[in-house]
């Protein structure tokens, strides 16, 4: 009967309306004492505190030298930009530059690398370790889970780029590359691929990495939810240090340049947009007479307001928390541009697209050994007449395309790593490793690939039909119908700026009033992406400033979020697009010591998770005094520890003579002294012949990577015979090519505490296994490769 149908309906909709206010209103998750919920767990006691209140919302729960070395950062970079935007911007660009001219191999090599591990985990048995206990459950469904992931890694950059960047390297903006040899056709194809590859799956390797580890030594391990506890595995209880407020400070500092440089990029897009719409602009023309303005500028007040309304949704959602706010505007926000990008695959021509598609993904996967490899070496030496060796020719990429693309881009994406990584732990809570590998690395990019598919091979199509018609940028006078055609739809795409190139394209779909519809649901999402971002990074700095606390006091909440508007407007107000730009490339730039740390990650997530699966004993053994110490004499006297780096660093052919004895024997007084002599005053020799020609010291840099060498295989043969099972070849290196002075005195301590406890084994482990016995029942000893 149409009357109980009705009764019905209402009965259930109340009933849902009563469970989502439970849901809203229900208490917090009980705490299990010891978990990483739980303040009161042994590591958070052994964290620095500065508690105020009672724990209202008006308390205070925070690390003061992290939270006071990080703000002191923050604000002075700020002043520093403000009061002198000029010399600030040409400085970081210096140092932008110096990246990308000494460390564009590093930065390639390492992505590769990262992947590699990944891949691995995710391929073997190692991927059904769980992100929490073996029993916990994940707390949100695999849609609000994507939402969130996808809208705090990528948010605003696809609408910014969606169409602009497969345009630029198609037609030529910023340098195309690999393709003097190609017809349009291919160089189409081609131009979409390389905009896949700086969005694939190597930008979310630096995510996919911290999340990882986080998560395990978090909520398997109950480890607060902070940054210094992934060097855990490596370091151990030196977290709680200086190297451990390192860790934390520079994850602060970088997460929130890096939310605020989008911030302020991204707001000149939204300031653009409601210009056009005050203006009532449609296909180059302003269709509002200027009485009936609302005034609507392009200027820095405009954006000032953006960028604090911004804010205001961001901090509202903050204090929400992550359940009430940033799920909930995650899901929305993803749904609505799902419904944008289905829409312009509809309104075009979307076989097309499929083909397009599908050909790019192939044509992805044939470049990416070479694309993914490519360092532009030969392109980095310059023009020929520069005389450093340049192409002849004269053809192949211009130096400055490494520069502008794939280094900006692997920098900007490891720059957000300690932001995105740590929301992501903080989402997946309950996922096995190889749901989170899937989840944050996989699915992601190919969602990406579709988004910039669908925008990127719709702008080409356009840009050429338009083409076609005799349109040209080179007639561009101020006159729409240069660019804009009188007869079909069709715009020269790339004649426009990158603010307007996505408003013009949704414009041609249909009359002006459809195209207006377009823009104002584009403008939506970007606000709406933009505030995930702000309130996920506000959430994110907030949680590693409070030693991990997962949910910290309000006022400390709404401090960051409104921390992140008021650098951004501060720079906007007083530096302009000088600030800006400089901030943009101090996240850049910044990206280059969390390569290093992400590399030590790498390194801690593999040994967690042999640790985890009983591969190696959790507990083996590791050196009794940690490297960066200064006591090295086993009896805490410093001086005394003083004197022997200061010997170290002076004189190391003492100390390593006196360790290869130890470890090798000798067959003369003094041999290994006099082995670590001559190199070494050899290569003083050299650096000192530096003035007579120039390349000495280049001899002298030659021959310290052989020395250094030495002392690493020293070292490698010394935790062997001592037997520390922490470590490796490539750690003892890296050690000895860094801090060598460091390196022999500890070495020689830990070798001299063995020794006394009779734990100092004469054959290492290595030769004691690598015994043969030949013929006639003899023993045959085999020489350690290593040594």
């Amino acid at each position: 009967h149409p009357s109980l149908l009705v009764l019905s309906l209402r009965r259930r909709v109340g009933l849902e309306r009563v469970t989502r206010a439970r849901e809203i209103m229900a208490p917090k998750k009980e705490i299990v004492p010891g978990s990483c919920d739980d303040e009161n767990n042994q590591y958070f006691q052994k964290l620095q505190w500065f508690k105020y209140g009672d724990g209202g919302h008006m308390s205070l729960k925070l690390n003061p030298k992290v939270t006071l070395g990080a703000g002191a950062i923050i604000w002075g970079f700020v002043l520093w930009s403000a009061n002198d935007p000029e010399g600030s911007n040409e400085r970081i660009s210096m140092w932008k530059t110096w990246v990308t001219e000494e460390w564009t191999w590093f930065y390639i090599a390492s992505q590769n690398i990262w992947i590699a591990l990944l891949i691995y985990l995710l391929c073997s048995k190692y991927r059904n370790i769980r992100l929490g206990k073996d029993d916990e459950k994940p707390e949100y469904s695999y849609l609000s889970w994507f939402a969130m992931l996808f809208s705090c890694g990528v948010a605003t950059g696809l609408f910014y780029y969606s169409v602009a960047e497969p345009m630029w390297h198609y037609r030529g903006w910023g340098g195309a590359r690999w393709m003097d040899n190609m017809n349009d056709n291919d160089k189409a194809i081609h131009a979409i691929m390389v905009t896949w590859f700086h969005w694939g799956v190597h930008g979310w390797i630096p995510y996919t990495v911290v999340g990882a580890l986080m998560g395990i030594m978090s909520y398997r391990r109950d480890m607060p939810l902070t940054m210094r506890f992934c060097l855990y595995p490596l370091i151990g209880e030196q977290v709680y240090g200086w190297m451990g407020d390192v860790i934390d400070i520079l994850s602060m500092v970088v997460t929130l340049f890096g939310v605020c440089t989008s911030l302020g990029l991204g707001v000149f897009q939204i300031n653009k947009g409601m210009q056009r719409l005050d203006q009532g602009m449609y296909r180059g023309y302003a269709t509002i007479d200027e009485d009936d303005r609302a005034g609507v500028m392009f200027d820095s007040d405009t954006q000032i307001t953006i960028i604090w309304v911004i804010t205001c949704l961001a901090t509202i959602s903050v204090v929400s928390g992550i359940n009430n706010g940033i799920r909930r505007l995650g899901e929305f926000t993803f749904v609505l541009g799902m419904f944008l990008m289905l829409s312009v695959f509809f309104m075009g021509d979307s076989m097309y697209i499929l083909n397009a598609l599908t050909e790019t993904f192939g044509y992805l996967i044939w470049w990416m050994p070479k694309i993914a490899w490519d360092t532009d070496s030969m392109e980095l030496l310059g023009d020929a007449s520069e005389g450093l060796g340049g192409a002849p020719d004269g053809l192949g990429g211009g130096k400055g395309w490494m520069d502008a693309w794939t280094i900006f881009y692997w920098g900007w994406w490891i720059s957000w790593a300690p932001f995105v990584g740590t929301f992501m732990a903080k989402i997946s809570r309950g996922r096995t490793l190889g749901e989170f590998i899937l989840g944050t690395l996989l699915i992601p990019s190919l969602y990406s690939f579709i988004w910039l598919g669908i925008f990127g091979s719709e702008g080409i199509r356009m840009d050429r039909r338009a083409e076609s018609e005799g349109l040209d940028c080179g007639a561009w006078d101020g006159n729409p119908n240069s660019i804009f055609s009188n007869t079909t739809n069709a715009v020269r795409l790339w004649c426009l700026g990158t603010e307007d190139i996505l408003f013009d394209q949704l414009a041609s779909y249909g009359n002006q009033g459809f195209g207006d519809f377009l823009s104002v649901l584009t403008m939506i999402c970007l606000v709406l992406y933009f505030v995930t971002s702000s309130d996920s990074g506000s959430l994110v700095i907030d949680i590693i400033g409070a030693n991990g606390i997962q949910d910290p006091p309000t006022l400390q909440r709404i401090f960051w979020a409104l921390s992140e508007g008021a650098t951004a407007s501060v720079l906007l107000n007083f530096g302009g697009n000088d600030a800006l730009r400089a901030l943009q490339t101090v996240a850049i730039v910044g990206g280059l010591p969390y390569t290093f740390v992400l590399f030590l990650m790498c390194q801690a997530l593999y040994y967690v998770c042999q640790e985890e699966m009983k591969d190696i004993d959790i507990d083996r053994k590791s050196y009794a005094s940690f490297i960066f110490q200064f006591d090295h004499t086993n009896n805490n006297d410093y001086a005394g520890g003083a004197v022997r780096i200061l010997e170290a660093m002076f004189m190391p052919f003492l100390p390593f003579g006196r360790i290869c004895a130890k470890l090798w024997g000798v067959d003369f007084k003094g041999q290994w002294t006099v082995i670590g002599a001559v190199p070494f005053f050899t290569i003083i020799f050299f650096v000192s012949l530096t003035g007579v020609e120039r390349q000495m010291k280049m001899l002298g840099g030659a021959l310290y990577i052989l020395y250094i060498t030495l002392i690493a295989v020293a070292r490698y043969s010394g935790r062997d015979k001592i037997g520390v099972k922490r470590g490796d070849l490539i750690t003892d290196w890296v050690l000895s090519l860094l801090v060598y002075f460091l390196v022999l005195p500890q070495l020689e301590c830990e070798i001299a505490a063995a020794d006394a406890k009779g734990e100092f084994n004469e054959v290492s482990v290595v030769e004691a296994e690598a015994v043969e016995v030949d013929e006639n029942g003899i023993a045959l000893k085999r020489i350690d490769s290593a040594i």
